[in-house]
């Protein structure tokens, strides 16, 4: 009997049915193929040194590359804006595991009832670090313009790739609009044929997409925030910038683009023959947590939160906790592989910045929480405010209607239906409308106007009389 060979996707689907955090992957698999992704290979030789500049590939020119290894001992694939087919080509050619594409792709926190959840929840952080794949989750802080052209727009934003990240807007500051993006980076080391680390990175985000019921989709474009992170490695002396022929920078949305730059030096501990899993992934870590820092600062929160929204504060609290547990999956990552290393001094201070300088900020959570109770019990305190301000409008209404109808109860003519009538209205609408005029008035203001004008009325100028001296 024959049987057809099965695809990478039919695996996938066979895991799903013991792995229900695969399920999103399969759902992606099954979409109809986006833009072309983004492929770049860096070639290493047996001293770790790179044997030309990094070369672009095709997917059709996959599956030889990988397999030539007449002049290379490592390779290093990066690919931006993965999409399906992509997926598809590269477990085959790999055998990588699924969950190492599903981590990947499927980012969002979705309600358990509906979609299962991603392996990052789904995992315990043991088994995800001894799988041997990283996964950088991390946020980018992004500006929008003007906040005018947001005023009537929703804070659901998408960025325009093939696996579309949340954008969240925040309150607009200054009367700038800024949101925070989700972004990810995923790295896997594998030992088929030759040391080959496949690093799986997002595209930059330059547009971001609102989807609208009425127009379809609505185009905005965006930028890093204050220029992106800082350079994660030491800056070079004035000698060296003197004598460097060629161009410095880089453009820091791409992710594809800031590796390329960093790769071009050897990372602490790589062996292009058998690399260690931390060395090839030092430099994509450090990045991630260089998008760390503006997104800690973003959350001061004597600055930045809104003490009365609740809503607003439930979305700060949200995302520490979120943010904690994605920056804990790394810690237990590299205390999992660090006895390995060689050389743990880089390591060792990668866990100290991220420990002191970002969890730290994160555990902000502990300071929101009673903010959050006072919020909660500060409203039935406004709504009851409100209550005493609409019965206050009510008595200043009736108040004068109903003293001008006693002084027309003194005599039958004024009654209604007698000639007089007209007169209750003559006299309580002109009251009504005066007691509005003074409970409408800023009395503090009125005084301090007052003050002034009775000082100015006070003051006479000082006559100086000149003696003539003969």
């Amino acid at each position: 009997m024959y049987l057809e060979p099965s695809s990478y996707t039919d695996f996938v689907k066979s895991q799903s049915q013991t792995s229900p955090c695969l399920i999103g992957l399969v759902q992606y698999l099954g979409c109809e193929y986006g833009p072309a992704s983004t492929i770049v290979a860096v070639d290493y030789t047996s001293s770790g040194q790179l044997v030309s500049s990094p070369q672009a590939v095709a997917e059709t020119d996959l599956a030889r590359l990988v397999n030539d290894t007449s002049t290379i001992c490592g390779q290093v694939l990066l690919v931006e804006n993965v999409r399906p087919r992509l997926i598809n080509l590269l477990g085959e050619i790999l055998d990588l595991d699924p969950v190492f594409f599903a981590s990947h792709i499927i980012t969002d926190f979705k309600d358990i009832e509906k979609a299962p959840p991603p392996p990052s929840l789904a995992l315990f952080p043991s088994q995800i670090a001894q799988r041997g794949h990283l996964h950088l989750h991390y946020q980018q802080v992004l500006g929008l313009g003007s906040a005018d052209a947001f005023q009537h727009s929703s804070c659901t934003l998408t960025t325009d790739s093939n696996v579309p990240r949340n954008v969240r807007c925040l309150p607009h500051l200054s009367g700038r609009q800024l949101a925070l993006a989700r972004a990810c980076c995923s790295v896997a080391l594998s030992m088929i044929l030759i040391s080959l680390g496949l690093v799986l990175v997002d595209s930059p985000i330059r547009m971001v997409v609102e989807t609208q019921a009425t127009s379809g989709q609505k185009l905005y474009a965006s930028m890093l925030l204050n220029g992106g992170f800082e350079d994660v490695v030491q800056t070079t002396s004035s000698a060296s910038f003197r004598s460097f022929v060629g161009d410095r920078t880089w453009d820091k949305r791409s992710m594809l683009g800031s590796l390329l730059h960093y790769f071009g030096n050897r990372p602490p501990g790589f062996i292009a023959t058998q690399p260690s899993k931390l060395s090839l992934y030092y430099y994509s870590t450090r990045i991630a947590l260089a998008e760390w820092v503006p997104y800690t600062h973003l959350m001061n929160i004597e600055n930045r939160l809104h003490g009365n929204d609740i809503v607003d504060l439930q979305r700060w609290r949200r995302r520490s906790v979120q943010g904690q547990h994605k920056l804990g999956l790394l810690t237990e990552f590299v205390d999992y592989w660090l006895p390995q290393e060689a050389d743990k001094q880089p390591w060792n201070l990668v866990l100290k910045d991220s420990s002191s300088r970002i969890l730290r900020p994160l555990k902000i959570i502990k300071r929101i929480e009673p903010m959050l109770f006072q919020a909660l019990n500060a409203s039935p305190c406004h709504i009851e405010s409100a209550n005493v301000s609409q019965l206050t409008f009510i008595v200043l209404v009736f108040v004068p209607l109903s003293w001008a109808a006693s002084l027309s109860s003194m005599s039958e003519k004024y009654s209604p239906g007698h000639e007089h009538f007209w007169a209750y209205f003559a006299t309580a609408l002109p009251v009504l409308i005066l007691v509005l005029l003074l409970s409408a008035l800023q009395w503090g203001l009125l005084a301090r106007k007052l003050k002034e004008a009775a000082a100015l009325l006070s003051w006479r100028p000082r006559h100086v009389s000149q003696e003539v001296v003969d």
